[in-house]
């Protein structure tokens, strides 16, 4: 009995760890880390969780690149978005809206505070002609990728 409460138990703890090692492969990019700031008439900084994920999906279209990126509790104007080299900056913060002003928190595991999510790119893209939207707490940000000629004229010169 001992010995089946033991393999029952190594059975348990592998599956756990099998799971979180799946989910942090996953997640290691989603993990953000949200830097407090100070919210308007607070005396302290806002802390929250600190760390909090900003989960995307990159696809790639025949002629641009799509990011759909998961930012619930924001709105269009928190962000700042740039293509620096071959990667996608989404910049933002996440600010704190008390529902009442009474009362104390006794659970906080949402994120709160400025942020910045690097996503890589594997193509170049036209940075000045990229569009984004946000909606129900997803930003979506469609990069057009670089028009490459494959057709080129040679001219043959006389020697």
């Amino acid at each position: 009995m001992l010995q089946d409460l033991r393999g029952s138990l190594r059975e348990a703890w592998e599956s756990l760890a099998e799971g979180w090692r799946q989910l942090s492969g996953r997640a290691a990019r989603a993990l953000t880390r949200f830097t407090p700031s100070r919210e308007r008439g607070e005396a302290w900084p806002v802390v929250g969780t600190g760390w909090g994920l900003l989960a995307a999906d990159v696809y790639d279209e025949d002629d641009h690149i799509v990011v759909r990126l998961e930012a619930p509790g924001l709105d269009k104007r928190d962000f700042n978005i740039s293509v620096v080299e071959d990667t996608l900056l989404v910049r933002g913060e996440k600010r704190l809206e008390r529902e009442t002003s009474a009362g104390h928190y006794q659970v906080m595991e949402c994120a709160y505070g400025s942020f910045e999510r690097a996503i890589p790119l594997w193509a170049e893209v036209e940075a000045d002609k990229a569009k984004a939207s946000y909606k129900n707490g997803v930003l979506r940000v469609e990069l057009p990728k670089v028009r490459v000629s494959r057709r080129r004229s040679i001219e043959v010169k006389a020697r």
